[in-house]
């Protein structure tokens, strides 16, 4: 999956935006396998009880909270979320303003949800690209197929 792909996936995301399966659609948006949100979706995967929670090991905590959303991300990056478990992102969201945190790198997100798609790239490891792969890639540049290196 290229990063012009990621991107018009997410702006389609945003567009066509429904609460119940944002955090699924934005799994599929970064290349993760229909089958994975599938079992997912059944709870087959997603080792959390409650309601607006997903967990996908390694990838990622999903909450959806109302209320205090700053203290709720600290809370969550920092509490209960085993080593075991532990996601590339905790995210967190009101669906008017979205949270994330990197546990990697420690970089941090804080955004009005509706500009989620001019911050697709805070996310790309979910895609397999760490920063050390996109960095030297200019978003733009990829588009209009120039590349910095040759």
């Amino acid at each position: 999956m290229t990063i012009t792909q990621i991107e018009t996936n997410i702006t389609k995301l945003l567009a066509n935006f429904s609460q119940d399966s944002f955090i699924f659609e934005f799994l599929l948006a970064f290349g993760e396998p229909k089958a994975t949100i599938t079992r997912l979706k059944k709870s087959d995967l997603n080792q959390l009880e409650s309601n607006g929670e997903v967990l996908l090991r390694k990838k990622v905590f999903f909450k959806e909270v109302y209320e205090h959303l700053h203290g709720s991300i600290d809370t969550l990056k920092n509490s209960y979320i085993s080593a075991r478990q532990k996601p590339r992102f905790v995210i967190v969201t009101d669906y008017k303003t979205l949270l994330a945190y990197d546990t990697k790198t420690t970089d941090t997100l804080d955004i009005d949800f509706k500009k989620l798609a001019g911050h697709y790239d805070f996310f790309l490891p979910l895609a397999g690209m760490e920063k050390s792969t996109y960095i030297d890639e200019n978003p733009a540049d990829v588009k209009d197929g120039v590349s910095q290196n040759g």
